[in-house]
C-alpha cells in the first residue's frame, strides 16, 4: 500500500469529521477492543502511525493533547486544502442508469483577472465530459450541481459560474442526445 494512499485516506477520514486517538497508534497503549477492530481495518496500524507523522510533518494535521495518556489528531487547513487537489483529481459526474431528460447547462463569466481560474474550469469541463456549446457555456445530461459548487469553491469563483438546469436545448438536443448516448 502506498504511503500517499494512506496518507489520503487518513486526511479523508479527519476531515469528514473523524478523530484518532495516538493510544490507539501507540505500539504498546490502546484498549483492547480498539485492538480487536484493528483486524477489520484496511491498513496496518504500523502504516497509519507512519503516515500520520508525516503528515504531521508536513502540515497538513496537528495533534491536540487530550491528556497524559492521550493524543488526538485533527486536519489542518492546509490538509484540507491539499485533499481538495486530490478530490479534483479523482471527481466524475455519476451517470443515472435512466436518465431524466434534463439538461445541465453550466454557464460563467469569469473576469480576465481569474484568467487561469477560468482556463482551469474548462479543463475541468472537458474533463468531466462536458460538451462546448460556446466558449463558456458547457452542458452535460448528468447531475452536476455538487461537482460545479465544488469546482466553483476550489477555484474561488463562486459568483462566477451558474448551473441551469432545462428540459429543452433547442437544435442541440439530436446531436447531444447522439454524443451522449441517450435515447
Amino acid at each position: 500500500m502506498k504511503k500517499s494512499e494512506i496518507g489520503k485516506d487518513l486526511l479523508k477520514y479527519l476531515a469528514l469529521g473523524g478523530f484518532l486517538t495516538l493510544a490507539m497508534l501507540s505500539p504498546i497503549g490502546g484498549p483492547k477492543v480498539v485492538k480487536s477492530l484493528v483486524k477489520y481495518l484496511k491498513y496496518r496500524i504500523s502504516q497509519i502511525r507512519a503516515s500520520a507523522y508525516y503528515l504531521k510533518k508536513r502540515g497538513l494535521i496537528e495533534f491536540i493533547k487530550e491528556d497524559d495518556n492521550n493524543m488526538m489528531m485533527r486536519i489542518t487547513d492546509n490538509g484540507k486544502r491539499y485533499l481538495k487537489k486530490f478530490d479534483i483529481d479523482d471527481m466524475a459526474l455519476n451517470r443515472p442508469k435512466v436518465w431524466d431528460k434534463k439538461w445541465r447547462l453550466v454557464i460563467f463569466d469569469v473576469p480576465e483577472k481569474h484568467k487561469r481560474a477560468r482556463e482551469a474550469l474548462r479543463q475541468k469541463l472537458k474533463d468531466l465530459g462536458f460538451e462546448k456549446l460556446q466558449k463558456s457555456v458547457w452542458v452535460t445530461p448528468f447531475p452536476c450541481n455538487d461537482e460545479i459548487r465544488f469546482l466553483r469553491e476550489i477555484f474561488n469563483i463562486s459568483f462566477n459560474v451558474d448551473v441551469v438546469i432545462t428540459d429543452d436545448i433547442g437544435y442541440h438536443e439530436i446531436k447531444l442526445k447522439k454524443l451522449f448516448k441517450l435515447s
